[in-house]
C-alpha cells in the first residue's frame, strides 16, 4: 500500500512541478515586456497564453526523463534538493536542444525573439526540481524503509 501512495504522490508532485516549471518560463519570458503592456486586455492575457503553452511544453519534453530520474532517486534514497535542482536544469537544457523547437519557433514566428532562452529554460527547470524536493524528493525510497523493517 506504501508503494502505492507513493506512486500517486510521485505523479501528483510531478505534475506541480511541471507547472510550475511552465509558469516560471512564462515569467521569463514576459518579464522584460511586463512594463511595456498599455491596458489592452490582450496584452494582459498574453502571460496566461505563455503560461499554458510552456507548461504543456515542458511536460511534453521532459516527462519520460524526469520519470527515469525520479526512479533512480527512488532507487537509491537520494533525498538532497541539489541533485532535484541539478537534474531540473540538465532535464531543461537537453530538452531544449534536443526538440530543436526554440529554432523552429524563432524561424516561423514574428514575435521578438526570447533573449537568453537557455538560461530560461534551466532556471524553470531548477524551479520545476526545488518543488518537486519539496513535494516528494524529500521523502525519496522512505517507502523502501516500511518494507524492510
Amino acid at each position: 500500500m506504501a508503494l502505492v501512495v507513493r506512486i500517486f504522490v510521485i505523479l501528483v508532485a510531478l505534475a506541480i512541478a511541471i507547472a510550475t516549471a511552465g509558469i516560471t518560463l512564462a515569467v521569463g519570458v514576459v518579464a522584460p515586456e511586463i512594463f511595456t503592456f498599455d491596458s489592452d486586455p490582450v496584452e494582459r492575457a498574453a502571460f496566461f497564453v505563455i503560461a499554458f503553452f510552456a507548461t504543456g511544453l515542458a511536460g511534453v519534453f521532459s516527462l519520460v526523463p524526469a520519470l527515469a530520474l525520479i526512479a533512480l532517486a527512488e532507487g537509491f534514497n537520494i533525498r538532497t534538493f541539489l541533485y532535484y535542482m541539478a537534474a531540473g536544469a540538465a532535464l531543461g537544457y537537453l530538452a531544449y536542444f534536443g526538440s530543436g523547437f526554440g529554432i523552429r519557433f524563432e524561424e516561423t514566428t514574428d514575435i521578438a525573439p526570447v533573449t537568453r532562452p537557455v538560461e530560461l529554460i534551466m532556471a524553470s527547470g531548477i524551479a520545476g526540481g526545488f518543488i518537486y524536493w519539496l513535494l516528494a524528493g524529500r521523502n525519496a525510497g522512505r517507502w523502501h524503509d516500511i518494507h524492510t523493517t
